[in-house]
């Protein structure tokens, strides 16, 4: 802690300072709003967010509940006059703990805390994007991550990756899984709202997935799984998010025709509503950390068709509370969904089954008590 005063003085709470690469929409972006706003606000203190990339969606919200945010304004890598200006702005603010999420952001804080101008405790969350890191990316990893006081991991699967892959220390890497607010299951009349507006008849099953346009996302295997699915049903599928796949995944839908089939509705603000007139939520990912969409669905009573990579058995369990099936298998995906599909009981049983999983043991609450016991230990 930062110390304590005389006898009836305050007691100083340490300061948290979040640098993050980015804060458009995404899961490490929503993780890092969750803690700047949801912190215990008798035990620490948030000092700010710092965003290497221009302010996002999530840089809006933070301004409106009154957390300042600044931004580096990067476009490409950021460089060492990056690497002084975040020095300025951690000078200036002082805090004891900076906590940074994704590549960038962890590089350029272990780079700004070698050059020991002042002192915080530093804990990094790299997210499952460390997979995809080039050789030189992962080498200036390797020079930089002895800076780490502690690294948090989103799913045991993702702690083991940097254990054993990569060759962090084990007692210095601790998982702390996703967690969210048990929603209300729309109601009938909520779900009726939001498929009129959506257009939807009422006998039609609506296919929902929702991140990053990115082929970590497997979203052109979701296309070809519902192209396969045509032959003998007439599915609608929207795929929520933006990114650099966007052109991709639009020529592909049109080279198999399923313009009126499949949209690319791009990033929403009325996520709830999309979810609300949902049958199935699709999670078709290569590999993935814990997705914070995939529990939202879950939460909301929706069934999931998933691919069986990293984190996600950790919350899924195969004909449990959702399907699995193996990655990069258009087949094997369209065979799940067709099941679903042609069963509403099965439909209603898994739904039923996620949203009581994700309320035992994804929990908003369990998520923050996690953060903030790693703080208190590394500043004691």
């Amino acid at each position: 802690m930062r110390g304590v005063g005389p006898v009836g003085m305050a007691i100083l709470m340490p300061k948290i300072l979040f640098v993050s690469t980015s804060t458009t929409l995404g899961g490490a972006e929503k993780t890092l709003y969750t803690l700047a706003t949801r912190l215990d606000a008798k035990q620490f203190q948030v000092a700010g967010v710092v965003s290497l990339k221009s302010p996002g969606h999530y840089a809006q919200r933070l301004a409106q509940k009154g957390i300042k945010t600044r931004s580096l304004d990067l476009v490409g890598w950021p460089s060492l006059r990056d690497a002084g200006t975040l020095a300025r702005i951690i000078q200036e603010i002082r805090p004891d703990v900076v906590h940074a999420l994704m590549y960038q952001a962890i590089q350029l804080c272990r780079l700004v805390k070698r050059r020991g101008e002042v002192p915080f405790k530093l804990v990094s969350s790299p997210r499952v994007n460390y997979r995809t890191r080039s050789f030189w990316s992962l080498l200036v990893d390797r020079w930089l991550k002895a800076a780490d006081d502690l690294l948090i991991a989103e799913s045991e699967a993702s702690r083991e990756f940097l254990t054993h892959r990569l060759g962090y220390a084990a007692d210095r890497v601790k998982t702390v899984h996703n967690g969210l607010e048990i929603p209300e299951v729309p109601s009938a009349a909520e779900r009726k709202r939001a498929r009129l507006q959506l257009g939807l008849e009422e006998d039609e099953l609506l296919l929902l997935s929702m991140g990053r346009l990115d082929a970590q996302k497997g979203h052109g295997v979701l296309i070809d799984a519902v192209a396969e699915l045509r032959r003998a049903r007439k599915p609608r599928c929207a795929i929520i998010g933006d990114g650099p796949m966007r052109d991709h995944l639009r020529a592909q839908i049109a080279r198999l025709g399923l313009q009126r089939t499949v949209q690319l509705p791009g990033e929403r603000g009325d996520v709830r509503a999309w979810l609300a007139a949902c049958d199935i939520f699709v999670l078709p990912s290569l590999w993935e950390g814990l997705p914070n969409a995939m529990l939202e669905a879950m939460a909301l009573g929706l069934p999931v068709a998933a691919t069986r990579v990293d984190g996600v058995p950790e919350a899924v369990t195969d004909g449990q509370d959702g399907l699995l099936v193996a990655p990069d298998d258009p087949g094997a995906l369209a065979k799940a969904l067709a099941s679903l599909m042609d069963d509403l009981e099965l439909r209603r049983r898994l739904g039923q089954a996620a949203r009581t999983r994700v309320a035992e043991s994804f929990t908003l609450p369990a998520m923050l008590a996690g953060y903030e016991a790693a703080y208190r230990d590394i500043l004691s």
